[in-house]
């Protein structure tokens, strides 16, 4: 068994506060013998609408900042998967860093981005730690279908997203969906497990998160799901004979039809760059 769990918590603008909040969860994840935990998408360093904020609380690779969350998570087994603001010289990157006794694996960078102040990444390369291997999809990430495949082309066989869905009143995530089509669409796709953890944002008058950490298995069901409105700790074991590596012609396809979309897509729309909603 490979064991996942996927962190659905109240945000805090204070960072006393969120290390907190960390540390009491990876001690409960290391009570429950956890392998691999995903965090919120901005959880190290908040999720803003306003770019100055973002710049304010971002962290760079290196940097003593994120030296710090390194060393809060050493002494605990759990893999972590947690958002962060990045900074990169001029530019900034809703990215999430993958954490294993107090060492940086990695870092994935989101590619279609709700703020326009990000950059946005272009790479999509898996991690593999524990004998398995996985990928990050950031949140909107999701909503498309590049980043999951090309995380599965190369071996993926659990996907981890961070997600931040504080949404407008007039949003149709207000209210929890009986099923995210989504994510039934990725993880049918490309064979993967899918592991979300959002935020709980309490209504404010304007905004509301009401939290839509879930989990969906390779056959695009959702097994597992969180409480909506409340903090919550999704735990699952997954059979390593779940862990779907071969992953045939759902994944592949056809190679002759993905050169024609390409060249389709090239010819019609060149200029494309990431999207921003």
């Amino acid at each position: 068994m490979i064991r996942v769990a996927a962190c659905q918590l109240i945000p805090s603008s204070n960072l006393e506060t969120r290390k907190a909040q960390m540390q009491n969860i990876l001690e409960k994840a290391e009570s429950e013998h956890v392998d691999f935990i995903c965090f919120p998408e901005g959880f190290l360093t908040g999720y803003y609408a306003q770019e100055e904020l973002a710049r304010g609380n971002s962290l760079e690779i290196g940097g003593e900042g994120l030296a710090e969350w390194l060393e809060l998570t050493k002494n605990y087994r759990s893999t972590v998967i947690v958002g962060f603001n990045e900074r990169e010289g001029n530019n900034i990157f809703d990215s999430v860093a993958i954490i294993e006794n107090g060492c940086l694996l990695g870092v994935q960078r989101k590619h279609y981005l709700y703020h326009n102040y990000f950059t946005p990444g272009l790479s999509f390369e898996p991690f593999q730690s524990k004998g398995i291997t996985y990928g990050v999809v950031i949140c909107l990430d999701t909503n498309y279908f590049e980043p999951a495949r090309l995380l599965a082309i190369q071996g993926a066989t659990i996907l981890f997203s961070p997600m931040c869905n504080r949404v407008p009143l007039d949003h149709p995530y207000v209210k929890r969906p009986l099923y995210y089509s989504q994510f039934v669409a990725r993880s049918f796709e490309n064979r993967c497990w899918l592991i979300s953890a959002d935020w709980v944002w309490p209504y404010d008058g304007t905004t509301i998160c009401p939290g839509n950490s879930v989990i969906y298995d390779p056959d695009g069901k959702e097994v597992m799901r969180s409480r909506e409105g409340e903090e919550d700790l999704l735990i699952l074991d997954i059979p390593k004979e779940r862990l779907l590596e071969n992953k045939g012609r759902r994944v592949h396809g056809s190679p002759a039809l993905a050169q024609e979309m390409a060249k389709l897509a090239h010819q019609l729309a060149p200029n494309t760059q990431a999207i921003s909603n």
